[in-house]
């Protein structure tokens, strides 16, 4: 397996019987996801989490430039959560476009008014890169690592999800490949302890807290289908600190349930929370009503550790993005010249939408060669991202208007094609083109005085169809993925 599985020569038969063995394994070691089409079981029925049936390839020096960055990416966006005037100054056309936005700005300023209670901040996010084609390169055909550019695409700092699943994926692909009798050696399918990462960095922010018992709370939607990968994470905390409690709530729950003593401790039917972790409120559809805003505020109000806190979540906006990668912006929080440098080669070409001049230049380039663009706007989850007509459409509505301050424009990446099989309701089970994002775990616990934990701990990859825009594995555009490592 050189560059491609598509030297993989199997009889249809062979074929289906490895899928048949790889979906039991799947529901088996929990790949899975709820079905959102089972109403008669409240949505209790498990199904398979969309995968890939073998790994996709990443050259050596493309992972290791992509894990070696994440420590240093984790100090700077906690740097810029912790900077009023940066956020204040890269936000505030955003937040007269942008509702959303504005509703979390204005938790800030009321947080801030009163004086931030938390003594730590606490982040487990998630670096997601594409592998750029620096020339045209046919799907399957061999690449070497100078023929790529490792570009990003989002800094999650909000419900960095996958950690959980993505674990078991490489478990998965090291039995399809011996199935398939590849042979490989064991660091081409690095070991993979996202989850364990992530558990270790709730405990760690739990001990932190100072009361032992207290409690961690999980804030998650009402219909939430990526319960099984929250879970893997609740597990891992059995398993090393069985004596923490976790409880599972919605912003609604909060707002009606949480108590804010004189002392801006949180309390949750009576019990003490350490620590807030978001799995929920990082889109509007999140939050239905005001008193979800409430519960929001609730929580950022207290002494709670919240992972992310409210300026944290602000911190991983695609308008902060942008605006770091203007010159002289990294260096304002980093000093170390070799390290901006490894941070600024995986920057794309970015650009500000805000009305004037430089905004008006961004608009023209756009509408010039729409498809060489994506028009983001403030938010996670996939599809909300608009391209090449749907961009011309947006400027020709929008063009001179406020509304275009709530989004960016980011170089459209033009990323490695690969050949793979993909497990996923409505695409057929064929050898097809496909394309993929390599995502980076991290976790980062700090104040403004102090650095307590800071390190990278795994790695997920989606992949999708060649020519499918979004990549979001639950809203339904990608599926869960490897790596393959080369050298």
């Amino acid at each position: 397996m050189a560059t491609s599985i598509k030297d993989i020569v199997l009889s249809n038969k062979r074929l289906n019987e490895i899928l048949d063995i790889a979906n039991d394994w799947s529901l088996c070691h929990g790949i899975s996801i709820l079905d959102s089409g089972d109403a008669e079981n409240d949505g209790k029925k498990a199904i398979t989490a969309p995968f890939s049936l073998f790994p996709s390839v990443v050259p050596a020096q493309i992972l290791r430039q992509a894990q070696k960055s994440m420590k240093h990416f984790n100090l700077l966006m906690h740097k810029v959560a912790l900077d009023h005037s940066f956020l204040e100054n890269s936000l505030k056309n955003v937040i007269q476009a942008d509702d959303f936005m504005k509703h979390l700005w204005d938790i800030y300023l009321q947080v801030r008014e009163v004086g931030i209670k938390q003594p730590f901040h606490f982040g487990l996010f998630r670096n997601d890169f594409m592998m750029n084609c620096l020339k045209p390169i046919s799907a399957g055909d061999l690449v070497t690592a100078d023929q790529l550019e490792l570009k990003q695409i989002e800094f999650n700092a909000i419900s960095s999800s996958f950690a959980g699943l993505t674990e078991q994926i490489s478990q998965l692909h090291r039995l399809t490949l011996r199935m398939v009798g590849k042979k490989f050696e064991s660091q081409q399918l690095p070991e993979n302890k996202a989850a364990t990462g992530f558990a270790e960095g709730l405990a760690k922010a739990w001990e932190l807290y100072g009361n032992a018992n207290a409690v961690i709370l999980y804030i998650v939607s009402s219909n939430e289908r990526n319960v099984i990968d929250q879970r893997w994470l609740e597990f891992q905390l059995y398993e090393t600190h069985p004596h923490i409690t976790v409880l599972r709530k919605t912003f609604l729950d909060i707002n009606n349930l949480g108590v804010l003593d004189g002392n801006s401790v949180l309390t949750v039917n009576g019990m003490e929370v350490a620590v807030v972790y978001l799995r929920d409120g990082y889109t509007a559809e999140n939050y239905s009503s005001e008193e979800e805003w409430n519960g929001r505020l609730k929580l950022e109000l207290s002494t709670a550790i919240k992972c992310p806190s409210i300026q944290y979540q602000l911190m991983g906006s695609k308008k902060i993005q942008q605006e770091l990668a203007r010159p002289g912006a990294v260096e304002r929080f980093i000093s170390d010249a070799s390290v901006v440098e490894d941070l600024r080669r995986t920057f794309a070409d970015l650009y500000s939408l805000d009305l004037g001049p430089e905004g008006d230049e961004a608009v023209e380039k756009a509408l010039a060669s729409p498809e060489k663009f994506v028009l983001k706007p403030q938010r996670e989850g996939g599809g909300h991202n608009l391209y090449s007509e749907d961009i011309t459409k947006f400027f020709t509505l929008h063009r001179n208007s406020k509304q275009r301050e709530g989004y960016i424009l980011m170089q459209r990446i033009f990323p490695w094609q690969q050949k793979n099989y993909l497990v996923k309701r409505g695409v057929p089970f064929q050898l097809s083109d496909v394309v993929s994002e390599l995502g980076i775990y991290g976790v980062y616990i700090g104040s403004t005085e102090q650095e307590i934990a800071n390190y990278q701990c795994g790695h997920m990859m989606r992949t999708k169809i060649t020519g499918t825009d979004e990549g979001g594995v639950v809203a339904g555009f990608a599926v869960l993925d490897t790596p393959f490592v080369i050298d």
